[in-house]
């Protein structure tokens, strides 16, 4: 529980700190609304993960029908899943597209629009995940639960919790393999490519550099922005192994506890949650002032925030 409460925290301070800045700034920035959408999604993940724990130990799954709360956690953990995966997705195309540099018209035109491309995306990535998800609120339970009493009468009742059903009209090997393909592999792809060729265009700028010898101011932030991306997709697949781990473990019967996903996601939303804040300077500001309980010093009422110039 303190994991969930750390991760909520830190990615509501992250949120806040992000929407003040940028009302104070007076502008809309991209990268500031990513992250924006990873806190929120962050911190929705965490009421929803801890929820769905709940709901366990209070044996909701339990139940005869399937409980409209219980709808609604599992549509709000996924749709918070979602968001915050493709947010990170989002973010590493669009440092990518900001930062390498290329001659074709296409790319060139790409990256004059990539910050409304971006905001697109996130929106139509909340409606296409809200309208996959429309049908969790439709499930239902083929067989009624199987509950046994214990023989001595101060034990408490036990029952045979059963995995929610969809609907006799939606198939549900297609519906799943719908859910799962927007949950991992399609964000985890555009990930690893976008890392990958902003490392590849970092080595070879590097390279350059060190070529011609000449030194561009340019290097540490896209340096800065490259360990980010980079980060993130690691904390992301690290996340997934500990899922899958669990998932396995549960097909072989053997019992991790709830309380290892719980953990899995919450040490997500913070690991995500400091390395936004360590690449950010107003973030890093921010927590640091209120860690210390003062206010930080800040020389100047420059625009610029962020150790990139792409905030």
């Amino acid at each position: 529980m303190a994991a969930v409460c750390i991760g909520f925290l830190w990615n509501g301070v992250n949120l806040v700190a992000t929407v003040l800045h940028q009302l104070r700034t007076g502008g809309r920035h991209t990268a500031g609304l990513i992250i924006s959408c990873i806190s929120v999604s962050n911190m929705l993940l965490e009421l929803s993960t801890a929820g769905i724990v709940a709901a366990v130990w209070a044996g909701m799954f339990c139940l005869q029908e399937v409980h409209l709360l219980l709808k609604a956690m599992l549509f709000f953990w996924f749709i918070s899943s979602y968001m915050s995966f493709w947010s990170i997705a989002w973010l590493s195309v669009f440092y990518c597209v900001k930062v390498v540099s290329a001659s074709s018209p296409l790319i060139k035109m790409l990256k004059k629009n990539i910050s409304s491309i971006i905001d697109l995306a996130l929106v139509l990535t909340v409606g296409i995940s809200a309208l996959i998800l429309t049908p969790f609120f439709f499930l239902t339970r083929e067989n009624p639960t199987n509950v046994t009493m214990g023989t001595n009468k101060t034990e408490n009742a036990t029952c045979v919790i059963l995995t929610p059903s969809l609907p006799a009209w939606i198939n549900s090997q297609i519906y799943t393999s719908v859910v799962i393909g927007f949950l991992c592999p399609i964000p985890l792809a555009i990930m690893l490519t976008t890392s990958l060729r902003l490392v590849m265009y970092l080595c070879k700028h590097t390279m350059s550099m060190r070529k011609n010898k000449t030194e561009i101011q340019s290097t540490d932030s896209y340096l800065l922005v490259c360990k980010l991306t980079i980060s993130l997709v690691a904390v992301y697949l690290t996340t997934l192994a500990t899922i899958g781990i669990f998932l396995v473990a549960r097909m072989a019967k053997v019992d991790m506890g709830n309380s290892t996903l719980e953990l899995s996601f919450s040490i997500y939303c913070i690991a995500t949650a400091v390395l936004l804040t360590a690449s950010n300077k107003y973030l890093k500001e921010k927590i640091w002032a209120l860690l210390c309980s003062r206010r930080a010093a800040r020389p100047g009422a420059s625009t610029q925030s962020e150790s990139t110039a792409f905030y």
